[in-house]
């Protein structure tokens, strides 16, 4: 009697023990591996008028850190007003083209995480919208139908003057280039 207390006790330690091994080894697999945070750095656009309007040209370029900070400033946005399920601690979002990768730490209960989440580009407008195809988590897709954020988008005239209204947007593998209609004669009001 004695002795299969004994067996029961160690084979209820040994489960225990395997099912915090297990616990633990999923807490790494998902524990973020880089540090970031939800700060971003604002983007000038008053000195790229400024050029734009001294060489007569309608075009401005924004290069991919600067569209990654703008997809950095409109997620702390969306994530004001939309429940993601999660809580986003840091982001580094990065553009090749029409494809845009965020790097993201967040927590889900105590739980920390990193994941890569992958946004398709498309442009309307003056708007961008970051639309959200895939996530992963150290390689290891997450299914769409468990986590799923709605387009994210990026209002460009927010940052611009009414003088100037985007025409065309231009997706380069270094940016974007903007295209505009320019009012000319309300330009005087930019140096004041």
């Amino acid at each position: 009697m004695v002795r299969r207390k004994k067996r029961t006790g160690r084979i209820l330690l040994g489960i225990i023990v395997l099912l915090l091994v297990v616990i633990g080894a999923a807490l790494w697999f998902v524990y973020p591996t880089q540090s970031l945070d939800m700060r971003y750095r604002s983007v000038d656009f008053k000195d790229k008028l400024m050029t734009m309007v001294t060489n007569r040209d309608t075009r401005m370029l924004l290069s991919t850190e600067e569209v990654g900070e703008l997809s950095k400033k409109n997620m702390v946005k969306y994530m004001n007003t939309h429940d993601l399920g999660v809580d986003i601690t840091g982001a580094d979002f990065v553009m090749n083209g029409t494809m845009m990768t965020a790097n993201m730490n967040g927590k889900w209960g105590i739980v920390p995480f990193g994941a890569v989440l992958r946004f398709q580009m498309s442009a309307e407008g003056s708007y961008l919208h970051l639309t959200h195809e895939s996530t992963t988590i150290r390689g290891v897709d997450i299914p769409l139908k468990l986590f799923r954020l709605d387009p994210i988008k990026i209002s460009l005239k927010d940052y611009l003057p009414d003088l100037v209204t985007v025409k065309k947007v231009k997706f380069l593998s270094d940016g974007l280039e903007l295209n505009f209609t320019m009012d000319w004669m309300s330009i005087p009001s930019l140096f004041k």
